[in-house]
């Protein structure tokens, strides 16, 4: 076991016991409640009390001695969930928020996110997805022990309060903490309603708390994949094979023939050395001649991949949206016509892809952090052989996500390991083989055409040329058909225009592609909002005022644009060769708008501020809103300055941060973050800040010098970023 979690993936704090885990409990036979109808084995039902929510059993532990341990559905990969969804629950059943624990959950169907219908994190429906369910989870408990506490006290329970982990009644001053709550609470039946808490009486949610984590994170004792320690386990180092889906045809070991410290494993597509550590491992790969089979991507590169999409766009495509009648609305009005290309972009996670196996007693454990436990499970139990309920996943901290940690290949990479190896294995991918075998987000080329009459936007056309992200990178079954990865931020868009196209070329490639953080909105909204200001200067109108005629139907994504405009200085004068841009995006219910300012001064881009406002209706932790729209705009940033995967002979050229360089403290700018309350429930956030930076910063660009920019990164297109 890692040290710094036990058997539940609970993080014990420092100076206090471990925290009682369900195993222990049960071996205790303890006095500990356990809500929800998970059918119990025969030794849970002596000392576990039973209800008929079905996710309640799955989201909460009493404890004796006062503690409440919260399960976290979803990964913490510095987003604030750890925190933020605990929260939720705490505030509306009235726990001691200095007694909660939270519990990394496995992989377990009952905390499947509502939005989704099954357990994963990404698209920013953590907090979106969970808020109502963790309301009501939280509701039924604190309805429960009222019941309990009125019995006991004998008065009615409207007069009871349920606060800081006990239920109190004013009048006479009494009050019973949960523990002595839990035996009766057990018995009794589930409210078939229950009142949510109104604003006024919550203590947490809408308020900045310390994040739970940072103290363990601070001090590094929060457990990550390269934390874990077992008995006898090893390490594994993988290399892959030069290009995309070459595998091993040949394996010379003989250099590390008759070492027991070695143990080589062939793979599909690598080939990994078993050794005591990381370092013996990756050298010991050194020594040994590979030979690889043919990769089906040979002689792919990036200008012909580029040159080919380009000229896609002129076959028409796949109609994914055609409103109104937009070849009318196009004939006599002037138009504006540009086409944009983005390049493969990797995750570049600051930890590489690793995770821990081990196979014995026929069961398969593995310590992973992975964004898709369930995904996991069941992709272990095909490749392996066994039931799902086989599979035991134990979720860690993860370093950077992404998207990326929903893939699976690490964590099956690793228990074929394990089973090759015949004990626990600790598998580490190097950054090299992290960059250079990604699933990544897809090149795009996009063609925008626009109508205008009488100075206003009449029509759009939009045209789209490349792969399709259907089946997370595997082969669509049938003829491709444009979805939602492929056409969010157009087919998504604020705007609302009565003619209005979409059309996507399908461009297959030998390239591995993936969800990406804000997934098809980092190159649609760079497309749209870039070919919005095109449109707006070939009017001759302002690129706000523009743009709000579009958004009559979309009043907070209106508020949000004005309240950019007026906070970024819009409009403002401005020294020669600086600038400033605005774009504007909507994603997972939040619209956001950014204004970039930069200066430009012989070819040097230097972007110096950025300010940006969202509406994400109920911000639960307004202070994570800030950072994490905050840390998109640095991520994308990264991405529009700088970030490309180049492909030459089907292999990517890349391999280490030299030269997939990311934004760092000396050339990050300024950035203010307005968080605007409305009344809508919580929206994503995530995701939110990434994809309006790069049209930001080109219609800065744009405003500063006159040269439109429509190729990413900048670095690419003339640039010294």
């Amino acid at each position: 076991m890692s040290p710094a979690a036990d058997d539940t993936g609970a993080m014990p704090r420092r100076g206090q016991p471990p925290a009682l885990t369900r195993r222990t409990f049960l071996v205790a036979g303890g006095t500990a409640l356990l809500l929800g109808i998970a059918a119990p084995a025969p030794a849970q039902r002596a000392s576990t009390a039973i209800f008929g929510e079905p996710q309640l059993a799955a989201w909460l532990e009493f404890l004796p001695d006062g503690r409440v341990v919260i399960a976290l559905p979803d990964a913490e990969m510095g987003q604030g969930v750890y925190t933020g969804l605990p929260l939720i629950l705490a505030d509306e059943l009235g726990a001691d928020w200095s007694r909660v624990e939270v519990r990394h959950s496995g992989a377990d169907d009952r905390l499947a996110n509502p939005m989704k219908g099954f357990q994963a994190t990404g698209r920013s429906l953590s907090t979106r997805g969970y808020y109502a369910l963790l309301r009501r989870v939280g509701a039924t408990a604190r309805v429960l022990f009222t019941g309990a506490a009125a019995a006991q006290l004998g008065v009615p329970a409207d007069e009871l309060r349920v606060e800081g982990g006990a239920v109190r009644h004013a009048r006479s001053g009494r009050s019973l903490p949960f523990a002595d709550l839990i035996a009766m609470a057990g018995l009794l039946p589930l409210p078939l309603d229950v009142r949510l808490r109104p604003r006024r009486e919550l203590a947490l949610i809408g308020r900045d708390v310390p994040a739970l984590d940072a103290p363990a994170k601070v001090t590094g004792t929060a457990g990550f994949a390269a934390d874990v320690r077992l008995p006898g386990l090893r390490v594994a180092a993988i290399r892959h094979g030069p290009g995309f889906g070459a595998s091993p045809r040949r394996v010379d070991a003989a250099a590390l023939a008759g070492d027991p410290a070695f143990t080589v494993v062939e793979l599909p597509g690598a080939v990994a050395v078993v050794a005591p550590d990381f370092w013996q491992a990756s050298r010991a790969l050194d020594r040994l001649r590979i030979e690889w089979g043919p990769a089906p991507g040979a002689g792919a590169s990036s200008p012909r991949l580029a040159a080919d999409r380009s000229a896609a766009l002129a076959e028409g495509g796949i109609t994914a949206r055609d409103d109104g009648d937009v070849e009318a609305a196009f004939a006599g009005a002037a138009s504006v016509s540009a086409d944009y290309d983005v390049p493969y972009l990797a995750h570049a996670t600051m930890e590489p892809m690793g995770c821990t196996a081990w196979l014995h007693d026929g069961l398969c454990e593995v310590w992973a952090p992975t964004q898709g436990p369930g995904r996991l499970r069941n992709e272990l139990a095909r490749v392996l052989g066994l039931d799902p309920g086989r599979i035991r996943i134990h979720r860690m901290f993860l370093g950077g996500g992404f998207g990326r940690r929903w893939q699976v290949d690490f964590g099956v990479q690793a228990a074929l390991i394990a089973r090759g190896a015949g004990g626990p294995v600790k598998l580490l991918w190097s950054r090299t083989e992290d960059l250079q075998h990604d699933f990544y987000r897809p090149a795009m080329t996009m063609r925008v055409r626009g109508a205008l009459r009488d100075r206003r936007l009449a029509a759009l056309d939009v045209t789209l040329a490349g792969a399709l992200l259907s089946g997370w990178g595997k082969p669509a079954a049938g003829p491709p058909q444009p979805d939602a990865q492929l056409l969010g931020g157009f087919a998504t868009m604020p705007y609302r225009l009565p003619d209005y196209r979409i059309r996507w070329v399908p461009r297959p490639a030998p390239v591995p592609i993936g969800v990406w953080r804000s997934v098809a909105y980092s190159h649609n909204v760079f497309a749209l909002e870039c070919a919005l200001d095109e449109l707006a200067a070939a009017a001759g109108v302002d690129p706000v005022a523009f743009r709000r005629p579009l958004l009559a139907e979309d009043p907070r994504a209106l508020r949000v644009l004005s309240e950019a405009a007026r906070r970024g200085g819009l409009g403002r004068p401005l020294p020669p060769g600086t600038g400033r841009g605005i774009a504007l995006s909507e994603y997972a219910g939040s619209p956001i708008a950014q204004v970039a300012e930069v200066t430009v001064t012989d070819g040097r881009l230097r972007v110096r501020r950025v300010t940006a406002v969202i509406d994400c209706g109920l911000a639960v932790q307004p202070d994570r809103v800030r950072a994490q729209v905050e840390g998109g705009i640095v991520f994308g940033l990264s991405a529009a300055l700088r970030g490309a995967i180049d492909i030459e002979d089907g292999e990517v050229r890349q391999a280490n941060f030299n030269d997939y360089p990311l934004v760092t403290l000396a050339d990050c700018p300024d950035i203010d973050v307005t968080v605007l309350e409305s009344g809508e429930l919580p929206m994503g956030v995530g995701e939110a800040g990434t994809p309006a930076i790069a049209p930001a910063v080109c219609n800065a660009i744009a405003a500063a010098t006159g040269a439109r920019v429509r190729t990413l990164p900048l670095l690419r297109a003339g640039f010294s970023v």
